[in-house]
């Protein structure tokens, strides 16, 4: 388990963000984010004619029930599908929901449904490291190979850039890259608008 963990150790700290300034707390991160990008192609094998995928992306911040320090992240992505046809004619889309918990460190989080790794279970965590609020998600396949998929997003100006990665031991299968603003949180049934930017702490209540 400890050399696993020192592997990964470099493995993060190279894909990591090579600037940092002054650690944000969580609370800067909250809030509704959107955009879109692309995946990047890393596989050397693929055809330099595959046309380069989008993806639209939503991103949700804000905090955990029951987690005082901790945070409730929900983030969608949506695929266009064409199917060989003129202009989109399917889209995939697929949502996720992690909570995290505030350790020791208070700017190390963990997820609350992290498993033991070496019995197949993932473990995920999550860093502040200056402007980025990185999240982790680690697994072991049963002949000890390991998949990583990490999340780097950055604060910007206007909103969030969002850097994702996927490693297979110790090569990078995927990368994508996205832009996002920060909009409005969306608008539940009964809410007037002036109560719109709380959204998130409500929601963190209800999940």
């Amino acid at each position: 388990m400890r050399a696993l963990l020192l592997a990964l150790s470099f493995v993060v700290a190279a894909t990591a963000p090579s600037w940092a300034a002054g650690d944000r707390k969580i609370e800067d991160f909250f809030g509704r984010y959107l955009g879109q990008g692309t995946v990047l192609r890393v596989d050397p094998g693929a055809p330099l004619h595959e046309p380069t995928q989008k993806r639209m992306s939503e991103v949700i911040i804000g905090p955990a029930r029951g987690e005082r320090g901790g945070f409730l992240i929900t983030w969608s992505t949506l695929r266009a599908k064409s199917h060989g046809a003129p202009g989109a004619t399917e889209a995939n889309v697929k949502t996720y929901h992690q909570t995290f918990h505030v350790t020791q460190e208070s700017n190390v989080f963990h997820d609350v449904t992290s498993g033991d790794p070496l019995k197949g279970q993932p473990t995920s965590w999550a860093r502040i490291d200056g402007n980025t609020l990185s999240i982790f998600q680690v697994q072991m396949d049963p002949d000890g190979g390991y998949f990583l998929t990490q999340y780097d997003r950055t604060l910007t100006p206007k909103g969030m850039n969002v850097r994702f990665t996927r490693i297979e031991n110790s090569k990078v299968v995927r990368q994508a890259d996205l832009r996002l603003l920060r909009g409005e949180m969306p608008m539940r049934e009964g809410e007037d608008k002036g109560r719109g930017k709380d959204w998130g702490r409500e929601r963190g209540r209800d999940h």
